[in-house]
């Protein structure tokens, strides 16, 4: 054979052998985009349950979808593949796509413990929860079709990967057993008296809080300007009168002189009466942790009562006074039974539909009665609508500020109601109940008895889960 013939021969081979590849490139890609190889593939598996690649797609785009609207102030550049932009949260230098995955491998690994201890005790769907994902799966269609695509089209669009409907019914599936689980052994933990005081003064410290005021005073709110606006004052003035200005606040030794002075303060400022009286509400705390004020947890939990603190040091440009008018104390006050409707701000452009809601409850005579047959077609608070309303052992300061001051008011009495609006959720229907059946201490112990309970359950399952992060690269990010 000739050296022409035999090269003839080699390349007719490699032509061949690139043909093979590149239809080899294309089948597989085929393969990929309908999910075969990732649905075939096992991401996270226990004993009796497992999630496929394609289900581990769908639970990393929820954890996606839920901090999306952070994606601003996280500095996340949206439409960007996370595998290529670098997470600030992670110290090890890993992308937002790592980040979201191991939020993911978490929730799904907990939610598998919770599946195995489900599955030991009995626990599974019945009727009713099956019932409730065929209704979960009939809104995802609709939806599809309300934006003009099937549901096929429309998940790989939403999720960037080739999920299917029978993805989202298994994760449904096993998430809906995690959840019935989870709220079975919840309902379950209970507690004496004696128990909930045990472990109250073994961990004392940590249910103990403090009183205080703070105000944060800034350096260029004393800036002075002339008649065209131009600065007249320097930097160095404006701090050292912020500064004067703190000391002043540090001066009070009591809550009301404490206000007197914010107020004063504020008034020559220019405010008015209304910001005045936010800022004086807004700077008091009440019963604050120390876990939740790390920064200042030394001094507040070390001062006594009447002594105030300065943060920021002369020539700041901004400083933060504190004074502590409460030293450590058991919460000794009664948590508080609350009904309510919300309407969120998101989904109504102003209260016309809470006040017609409102005046159909005051046609009824405001019963309680006629407020829970009301709550299934009106509130749009997932945590209440299901059990009229209601949110039992409210503890002072646990729901946001106009919520939380109506519910707390002194003068509360059971039946009360009213139409309020809180600035950062909505219109809320209003019933008071009446006193919860523990003290907020008593409230908070058990509800860390439960926690600790839960851990440890949730740990005695998950012993046998594997995780298989070479199938996490596969999925689109």
């Amino acid at each position: 054979m000739t050296k022409e013939k035999k090269k003839s021969i080699l390349i007719t081979v490699c032509v061949i052998l690139a043909v093979i590849l590149v239809l080899g490139l294309v089948v597989y890609n085929r393969l990929y985009d309908s999910g075969v190889i990732l649905r075939a593939k096992t991401a996270v598996s226990s004993e009796n349950f497992k999630v496929s690649g394609t289900m581990m797609a769908y639970f990393y785009n929820t954890q996606y979808q839920n901090f999306y609207s952070y994606f601003s102030y996280l500095g996340i550049q949206a439409g960007t593949s996370l595998k290529s932009q670098a997470c600030s949260l992670l110290s090890n230098g890993g992308s937002w796509f790592d980040y979201f995955m191991a939020t993911t491998e978490s929730y799904v690994g907990n939610m598998l413990a919770l599946c195995e201890a489900a599955k030991a005790n009995g626990v599974t769907l019945d009727d009713e929860d099956k019932a409730a994902i065929d209704a979960n799966m009939d809104a995802l269609e609709a939806t599809a079709k309300a934006y003009g695509y099937n549901t096929k089209t429309y998940l790989l669009m939403t999720m960037s990967n080739p999920v299917s409907a029978g993805d989202v019914r298994k994760c449904l599936e096993l998430n809906a057993l995690a959840q019935k689980y989870y709220n079975t052994y919840m309902d379950s933990l209970s507690y004496t008296d004696a128990q909930i005081e045990e472990y109250y003064n073994e961990n004392a410290s940590t249910f103990e809080g403090v009183d205080y005021y703070s105000y944060t005073l800034y350096s260029t709110d004393f800036a002075e300007y002339d008649e065209n606006e131009n600065p007249t004052s320097t930097s160095a003035e404006n701090s050292a009168k912020a500064y004067e200005a703190a000391k002043t606040l540090a001066a009070a030794t009591t809550a009301s002189a404490f206000e007197d002075a914010l107020r004063t303060l504020a008034a020559k400022e220019g405010t008015t009466d209304d910001s005045v009286d936010s800022a004086i509400e807004n700077a008091y705390h009440r019963h604050v942790l120390a876990s939740s004020i790390p920064t200042i947890s030394d001094w507040a939990f070390s001062a006594k009562a009447g002594e105030s603190m300065i943060d920021g040091e002369e020539g700041a440009t901004t400083y933060t006074v504190y004074l502590l008018t409460k030293e450590p104390y058991r919460d000794e006050q009664k948590t508080r039974d609350i009904r309510h409707i919300l309407f969120q701000h998101d989904n109504h452009e102003d209260s016309s539909a809470a006040e017609a809601a409102y005046a159909e409850w005051e046609a009824a005579g405001f019963t309680e009665e006629k407020f829970i047959e009301m709550v299934p077609q009106y509130s749009e608070d997932p945590g209440s609508v299901d059990n009229g309303g209601l949110y039992e052992n409210v503890e002072n300061g646990d729901m946001v500020t106009e919520f939380n001051d109506w519910l707390f008011d002194e003068s509360r009495k059971p039946g009360d109601h009213d139409l309020i609006e809180a600035s950062s959720t909505g219109w809320h229907l209003m019933y008071y109940v009446g006193e919860g059946d523990k003290a907020a201490w008593q409230n908070t112990v058990e509800s860390a008895l439960k926690t600790a309970d839960y851990d440890k359950m949730v740990e005695s399952y998950a012993g046998g889960i594997q995780f298989n992060s070479s199938v996490y690269s596969q999925i689109n990010g």
